[in-house]
């Protein structure tokens, strides 16, 4: 009887210590899979920074220069340049998902991503389907002239015809654009023509777009003045993720200890 009951002793014990060791490694395991609140793995009720531990999803819209583009199979762009400090900052690695945005802010529920860099203006009416950051961009316009209208300072330029292409506008307040009779242009290589024909008189172009135009057309065109409009850019979350919170703070730091300047820089200064 004291040997069978010896016996069942050690089969209890061995079954102890197996699941023991069972749950050892299963929470070995869990370090291996997707992040927590605190990156670490741990199966807290906390919500889940990112998806991953070690990677940042950032899903993107490819196809807008100088935001984010494809250029020899590589994804590059103002945005990609952003998103790749701020997981250098979250100590993840950048893992850029193609994407096609359609601007209703639904984020696909069949795509895993964290956020989604895509040169985005933040809508408060889509407040419930998506969060969104500070703004990271706000769009520039250049106030442009040709070189030789001697027309050096904005005043000059009051009351007479200013060029901008259609939607753009909207981008500024009814306040700045009162003192120009605005003339809409559907192409930017027509709006140059006609303010080489003098149909117009100057023409506001967006940073973005007026750059490459200026530095190629090198004593062409005078720069009145860079003006900031009322376009900004949003980086988007899904509602309630906790990563928001971070990529401000995040953006915040970059733009103290100048890193954001060196990325804008390399992107939209204008060599003259």
């Amino acid at each position: 009887m004291m040997n069978k009951a010896i016996k069942i002793l050690k089969i209890s014990t061995f079954i102890s210590l197996s699941i023991i060791i069972i749950i050892i490694y299963a929470g070995a395991l869990t370090g291996c899979g997707p992040a927590t609140s605190n990156g670490s793995g741990d199966s807290g009720s906390e919500q889940k920074l990112t998806i991953y531990k070690t990677r940042l999803l950032v899903g993107s819209d490819t196809t807008y220069p100088p935001f984010e583009y494809l250029k020899d199979g590589k994804t590059i762009g103002f945005d990609i340049d952003i998103a790749s400090e701020i997981a250098r900052r979250l100590e993840r690695e950048l893992e850029i998902v193609p994407i096609t945005w359609d601007s209703t802010y639904d984020i696909p529920e069949d795509i895993r991503i964290d956020m989604i860099m895509s040169a985005v203006s933040g809508n408060e009416d889509k407040e419930e389907l998506a969060d969104f950051s500070d703004p990271y961009y706000i769009m520039e316009y250049m106030l442009v002239t040709i070189s030789e209208a001697k027309l050096i300072v904005m005043e000059d330029l009051k009351n007479k015809k200013i060029g901008m292409l259609t939607n753009n506008p909207e981008d500024f307040s009814a306040q700045y654009l009162k003192d120009f009779n605005i003339e809409t242009y559907n192409d930017v290589m027509q709006m140059i023509e006609g303010l080489k024909n003098k149909d117009i008189e100057g023409m506001l172009i967006s940073v973005p777009l007026g750059k490459n135009i200026i530095e190629e057309n090198n004593g062409l065109f005078n720069i009145i003045e860079i003006v900031k409009s009322e376009r900004e850019y949003n980086i988007v979350f899904l509602e309630g993720s906790p990563l928001k919170d971070e990529v401000n703070t995040i953006l915040k730091e970059m733009r103290q200890d100048g890193i954001y300047q060196e990325i804008y820089d390399k992107w939209f200064a204008i060599i003259r």
